[in-house]
């Protein structure tokens, strides 16, 4: 009797041992399994943050400060960093300043169109600039500009719309523009429509045997308007282009030779001329900078803008004061790393302008020769 006894608790002992041993092996597996489950999380989270960080950065990086106004040219791809721009851009100053000349450079007499002590300021202004800006100012009593910061060619993008209108106005000759062709002007000069303005070229085309023609026969306009120099582009334009004339390049100089012209009557009759200048003086709000929000009390102007190599181009032209024997004619373009950058350049620059310029009154120059 005893032997049973002393046989079954053994038999319980090892079995309780065989229980607790499992038991431990048991919550050995399940904490190895915890802790593979909590480790692997931790890992996907990890990867999860980093992927995120990268899809985040990639749109900022390669969008532009602010987008083009619509219906003109899209922003470059990509914003190129502010020391880019600026090596770039003072490596071709460097190119182009010859050892005689400086930042503040002149073409002709100041005529006392600008105040004592203006080449200063202005080298002081363009320093304070994240990018190159050039100026040029004609009376229409000198034949010949004052120019500021230089006076290099370059892309004159939707400027070149006023000389399409000219051309076809005076090409029209005594019919002048159709309905159609009133209300494609006014959109192109007033809100920089792109597609009006090649409804006017395609009109320009047809009248003098395509695109060559009509290429030259801007040429001749801007010779009647005392440009000796501007080609007219005609290749096929790139991207972030529209019309082959907009990339033609065209310095500030020779720009202000050709709407000073323009006010002056020497390129269109009377009542053309009136009509051209006061689309010039209706520009949209939105594109209002520049010209349009220095004070002028009278001011017609055209904007341009556009993608370039390094940065944005970003430029306009018109006449202060155009029916007065004080106007002036004038001309402003800028590098700049962006397209907001370009047009608040446009706007210091203007409103120097206006603290600077002294116009006289007095007998006009008269036309090109």
């Amino acid at each position: 009797m005893n032997q049973p006894q002393d046989h079954f608790p053994e038999r319980r002992r090892r079995v309780r041992r065989r229980r607790a041993i499992a038991a431990a092996a048991l919550g050995l597996i399940i904490v190895g399994a915890v802790a593979t489950v909590y480790l692997l999380n931790r890992r996907h989270n990890v990867v999860v943050v980093h992927v995120a960080a990268k899809v985040h950065d990639a749109p900022t990086e390669a969008a532009p400060t602010k987008p083009a106004p619509s219906g003109e040219y899209p922003a470059a791809p990509g914003a190129p960093s502010l020391e880019r721009v600026k090596a770039e851009l003072a490596a071709a100053e460097g190119k182009r300043t010859s050892p005689s000349s400086s930042t503040a450079t002149h073409t002709g007499a100041n005529s006392g169109v600008l105040d004592a002590g203006a080449e200063g300021s202005f080298r002081r202004l363009a320093a304070s600039m994240s990018g190159h800006v050039e100026l040029a100012v004609l009376p229409f009593s000198a034949s010949a500009s004052v120019t500021l910061g230089g006076d290099e060619p370059a892309h004159g993008w939707s400027t070149t719309k006023v000389p399409v209108l000219v051309s076809l106005l005076r090409a029209r000759g005594a019919s002048g523009l159709t309905a159609q062709e009133r209300s494609w002007a006014q959109s192109a000069i007033t809100e920089s429509s792109n597609e009006s303005v090649l409804a006017l070229f395609s009109d320009l085309e047809r009248l003098e045997g395509g695109l060559a023609g009509a290429s030259r026969y801007m040429e001749r306009v801007l010779r009647l308007g005392g440009d000796t120099a501007t080609t007219v582009a005609t290749a096929p334009p790139p991207a972030g282009a529209v019309t082959t004339f907009g990339q033609t390049e065209w310095s500030p100089d020779e720009a202000a030779r050709f709407f000073r012209s323009l006010a002056l009557g020497c390129l269109l009759p009377s009542t053309q001329t009136s009509y051209v200048l006061g689309l010039m003086q209706r520009i949209v709000p939105s594109e209002s900078w520049g010209l349009g929000s220095a004070g002028f009390s009278s001011v017609a102007f055209k904007g341009g803008w556009g993608p370039e190599r390094g940065g944005y181009l970003v430029r306009q032209s018109g006449i202060v004061d155009p029916t007065s024997s004080r106007g002036v004619a004038v001309a402003i373009v800028a590098v700049a790393p962006s397209f907001s950058v370009g047009t608040e350049m446009l706007t210091r620059t203007a409103s120097w302008l206006s603290r600077h310029l002294r116009p006289s009154a007095g007998a006009s120059a008269g036309c090109a020769r």
